[in-house]
């Protein structure tokens, strides 16, 4: 009997705290290298939100204030057009501001594709070859020239 009331407790604890995690989903994707999407689901149905993309290689907000609502079952996409090549790591935020009191924040990241064009180039890091290999080639040289004379030496004393 004792058991059944802690399994009925526990039970009504987990549904009244289930509600308490979110199912906010912020996704932002990157397919081409001049926009962005940015969708989310699970939020508050009919809501105008507020959001924010900003580059995080620099700190620079790429996109600021943007209002976006939000459509009868809680979802939003929108596209975003960006130069991907200037702000390839960006960070979303979403939120919903009620006077001065934060109600909801998402955020997501996303990563241009690998095939945009970048603005600075990478440094080169691979090694300078030419002349370690004339260097290399020109020590073998000498070591075989005097393996060649140290052998005719020896060859000429023991005749």
């Amino acid at each position: 009997m004792r058991f059944a009331r802690s399994l009925a407790l526990a039970v009504v604890l987990l549904l009244w705290v289930a509600p308490a995690f979110g199912a906010e989903e912020l996704d932002m994707s990157c397919p081409v290298c001049d926009h962005v999407d940015v969708a989310g689901r699970g939020l508050e149905p009919n809501a105008t939100l507020t959001l924010t993309i900003t580059d995080v290689g620099t700190g620079q907000t790429v996109l600021g204030e943007t209002k976006v609502t939000t459509d009868s079952s809680g979802a939003f996409e929108r596209e975003f057009d960006m130069d991907l090549a200037k702000h390839p790591t960006l960070l979303a935020n979403l939120y919903e501001s009620n006077g001065s009191t934060l109600v909801l924040a998402a955020h997501a990241n996303a990563e241009a594709p690998a095939h945009c064009r970048r603005d600075r180039s990478l440094p080169y890091t691979g090694s300078h070859t030419g002349l370690s290999a004339w260097m290399a080639g020109g020590l073998l040289a000498v070591g075989g020239a005097m393996l060649v004379v140290t052998r005719r030496r020896s060859g000429s004393t023991a005749a």
